[in-house]
């Protein structure tokens, strides 16, 4: 059994206002930093990236030009996050393994994560990180509090998700997909799977807005 990474990057970017995940950062699109780390990882075989239609040919082109051998397959997204992640499945042959699906805008993930991860899903066969949410927690409806939420047992969910690939494949054949999930591990939940949780990265960030961008760079500089 290999280990396969989906790089998703097709994002509208709507909150950022642009395409954050082809913003230049030192030289270079913020995606090639998280898809560098997964295709230089030892426990990593191949690397599927999914882009917008729009982009195919030029990050086709880039990814020639860079020469990163993992790299198998370039394909192109769909409207929402899952129907991005269902394209890069569908490009990856093999039926057994581990599939790790990875946001394009956390470039800062670290291989021990990813090590980390492939390990346990080959026991647990889902399993993402998540740091334990410290900050008090309040519902807000119209700029006014609610309440006060308990944060005993929340947790801020990151990138790498690592998913056994056939039983992926199956929930994903199982799930309604008139619903919006916003990750894999929200489709499996919906099916009454279990999905085990590992101590993520807070320098995991993921860029939503500017002001992240800039934290960001400072990091990678």
């Amino acid at each position: 059994m290999s280990n396969h990474a989906i790089i998703v990057a097709a994002g509208a970017g709507k909150r950022f206002g642009s395409r954050k995940q082809f913003q230049n950062v030192s030289g270079r699109p913020l995606f090639i930093y998280a898809t560098g780390v997964f295709a230089t990882h030892s426990l990593v075989a191949t690397v599927t990236l999914v882009v917008p239609k729009s982009q195919l040919t030029g990050i086709r082109r880039m990814v020639k030009e860079l020469g990163i051998s993992k790299i198998r397959r370039v394909v192109a997204g769909g409207k929402r996050r899952q129907d991005s992640v269902v394209n890069g499945l569908r490009a990856i042959p093999e039926k057994t393994g581990v599939v790790i699906i990875h946001d394009a805008v956390r470039p800062l993930i670290s291989t021990k994560i990813i090590g980390k991860g492939i390990g346990l899903c080959k026991r647990y066969k889902a399993v993402i990180p998540g740091v334990k949410a410290y900050d008090t927690v309040k519902r807000v409806l119209k700029q006014r509090v609610q309440e006060t939420v308990s944060r005993e047992d929340l947790y801020l969910i990151q990138t790498p998700q690592f998913y056994d690939l056939r039983m992926l494949r199956k929930a994903i054949a199982q799930a309604d997909f008139r619903m919006e999930y916003t990750d894999e591990a929200a489709m499996l939940e919906s099916l009454g799977l279990s999905v085990r949780i590992f101590p993520g990265d807070r320098y995991n960030i993921k860029i939503t807005d500017k002001r992240d961008m800039q934290a960001v760079e400072k990091l990678l500089s």
